[in-house]
């Protein structure tokens, strides 16, 4: 039994058992490992493609499989669905090692489950078919049920993602979704340059990085590094962004808000766009808030890694901030990257969409206009609120941003950003309301982003 299986077994039962997040429980314990990069890379394989493909997988596994799958205590599924996923979308892997290593890591857990997964193994083994073709012949209820075995996506996210930007569209989209993700960084511009970034690059690493092209200071690698490790970022001169995250904070820059203003992150953790904005407005004074002790401490420690000297922490419900005095009407500038679904982020968590039910939108609206109300009123007459968010549907983003206009009246507008985001004709238009940025134009995360005036 191979310890990347093993590792990805332990992963995957974690999240079975909803006691934590794919990406973090994958993070500690490869943190905690011992194994060699290229089992790192493995396991991290199997642990987000078995969650990616879960829906699939199952589907597979109940053609061959007599016991209802909900029946199944959760580590044998996990030994099912991990062992299913590598014969069917991992290349170089034999099957009689699929098969060995499922049934002795089933022996491990229960002695006696060693012969059921064993036994249904080895019937699906027998069924030769491409998987494609075994799906063929299942009476589907429809054609969004259908689409969401194949592409393995839960139906209700489906038929909202085909109601908001048509069947051929959401299918694009759903399919990027599934894409592996590169890893990017943004270069910190204010200790480094990205054209010296990307020779150091070269030169330890050979030819594995270019430059994004969304983003002046972005660059995508080819290989996996372990970025905790690495020089540049232990220095610096990098931080880990998803290019699509990069374009937010720029939209700043282009609005006429004083270089030396006050600029308030309401919901800044991790850090990425408020240590964005103090990198891109030196002479500023960020503030960086958020609800949690902990998330703060994060933030900290990013803007202390980055040496950036002009970011101020918070901890604070940003919903509260206008009843305090002292912030009524005092920020040149608001970033309100809100709390959302994360339905633009399925290709780093793709446990989200397992997650996620339709009355979590409706919640979360409730809460990103109560944020978007706030951040208007503490945004100083003539001064600049952006909105943001990492989820694909109109619930969270349009249509926030349609209710906080009617709220406020001709106190506030909706900048255009056709002048200032050069793909903007690529991307959907919410009206005038906003630009969505999808997965499947530039192979990024997914963002809906806004620029509001105020009066």
């Amino acid at each position: 039994m191979t310890t990347a299986r093993r590792a990805a077994f332990d992963v995957l039962v974690q999240v079975q058992r909803r006691e934590s997040y794919v990406n973090l429980a994958l993070q500690n314990h490869l943190r905690s490992s011992h194994l060699e990069p290229r089992d790192k890379a493995l396991c991290a394989e199997i642990v987000y493609g078995t969650v990616q493909r879960q829906r699939t997988l199952d589907t597979l596994i109940s053609l061959h499989c007599r016991r209802p799958l909900e029946a199944l205590e959760p580590e044998i599924l996990v030994i099912l669905r991990m062992s299913v996923y590598q014969l069917e979308f991992l290349d170089k892997v034999p099957a009689y090692a699929v098969l060995d290593e499922g049934v002795n890591l089933a022996k491990a857990h229960k002695r006696q489950a060693g012969g059921f997964v064993n036994g249904v193994l080895r019937n699906y083994l027998r069924d030769g078919r491409p998987w494609p073709a075994k799906l063929e012949k299942i009476p589907f209820s429809s054609a969004e049920d259908r689409l969401g075995v194949e592409l393995s996506y839960p139906t209700w996210l489906v038929r909202r993602l085909t109601g908001t930007y048509g069947a051929q569209r959401a299918r694009r989209i759903m399919e990027a979704s599934n894409e592996h993700s590169l890893l990017t960084v943004r270069v910190n511009s204010r200790i480094a340059q990205r054209a010296d970034v990307l020779q150091r690059i070269h030169n330890a690493y050979g030819a594995i990085a270019e430059p994004t092209s969304l983003n002046p200071d972005g660059i995508r690698l080819y290989k996996g590094l372990d970025v905790e490790q690495w020089d540049l970022y232990q220095t610096g001169a990098v931080t880990v962004q998803d290019e699509g995250a990069m374009v937010i904070a720029p939209l700043f820059q282009t609005s006429g808000v004083s270089h030396r203003g006050q600029l308030l992150d309401m919901c800044a953790a991790p850090g990425g766009k408020a240590t964005h904005l103090a990198e891109l407005f030196p002479q500023a004074q960020v503030f960086a808030a958020d609800l949690y002790a902990h998330k703060i401490e994060l933030i900290q420690q990013t803007v202390n890694r980055l040496h950036l000297e002009n970011v101020q922490t918070m901890t604070v419900d940003s919903r509260l901030l206008p009843q305090l005095p002292q912030y009524q009407a005092a920020f040149d500038a608001v970033l309100l990257d809100a709390p959302c679904s994360g339905l633009g982020v399925l290709r780093h968590r793709p446990d989200i969409r397992w997650r996620r039910q339709p009355e979590d939108v409706a919640q979360l609206h409730r809460l990103q206009v109560q944020l978007l109300s706030a951040a208007v009123e503490v945004t100083t007459p003539g001064g600049v609120v952006v909105y943001s968010t990492c989820t694909l549907l109109p619930e969270e983003n349009s249509q926030v941003v349609a209710e906080v206009l009617d709220k406020y009246g001709p106190s506030l507008s909706v900048d255009a950003l056709d002048e200032d985001l050069a793909f903007a004709r690529d991307c959907r238009l919410d009206g005038d309301l906003g630009i969505t940025l999808t997965p499947e134009l530039y192979h990024t995360d997914g963002f809906f982003m806004t620029r509001l005036r105020i009066h």
